[in-house]
């Protein structure tokens, strides 16, 4: 496993949960989403202001029922004006499929579920300094909003930065075979497995 070295963000000004801990996150989705109307479709149909989505992986939290906690809230990151993608709970998962098909005629835009892909929900005062060790990143953006989020390709796992409830939580999102051997090293870094669910 052997990575180039990638720039990776936190969260200025909220916590880290104290215990270092894991969770497989089976009811989060992603979804790549592409088009040359996809600005337009984001914020018009959203109502998503990306003004601060400057840079690849960058990104911002919504929702598509009015509450950033609820499981219709959604983590949305930039690649290119064309192209994002959004990790989100399967219920938003749903909702948001349907909006897009029913946009679909109206821009150009389209969607792939990937269900390729699996999460796991790291957090605890050692995640980040893990996460960067392990994967070879540079430390270096500081998030100041706690509705902007960021994510980072590193190899074949998509990592992210996210603030959730006030505290600051990573996800790893990749293949199964590639996230058992990611869990299998942070587990053996102190990580323990839970079972809670992260709202």
């Amino acid at each position: 496993m052997t990575f180039t070295p990638i720039m990776f963000a936190r969260h200025s000004q909220i916590d880290a949960p104290q215990s270092n801990t894991l969770q497989a996150d089976n009811n989060s989705v992603a979804i790549d989403f592409s088009g040359t109307e996809a600005i337009p479709f984001l914020t018009t149909i959203l109502g998503l202001d990306l003004n601060k989505l400057t840079a690849s992986g960058l990104g911002l939290k919504g929702t598509l029922d009015g509450d950033l906690n609820s499981t219709y809230s959604y983590a949305l990151y930039y690649f290119s004006a064309t192209a994002f993608r959004f990790v989100l709970h399967s219920d938003g998962a749903a909702q948001l499929q349907a909006l897009i098909s029913e946009q679909q005629l109206r821009y150009d835009i389209e969607f792939v579920m990937r269900t390729d892909l699996a999460t796991l929900t790291l957090s605890g005062e050692q995640a980040f300094d893990a996460l960067v060790d392990a994967f070879k990143l540079t430390p270096g953006l500081r998030l100041s909003d706690a509705t902007s989020c960021y994510g980072a390709q590193s190899g074949e796992v998509f990592i992210t930065a996210i603030d959730k409830q006030s505290t600051q939580y990573f996800q790893l999102v990749a293949k199964l075979p590639e996230l058992e051997k990611w869990q299998t090293y942070l587990k053996q870094r102190g990580f323990a497995m839970s079972l809670a669910e992260v709202a």
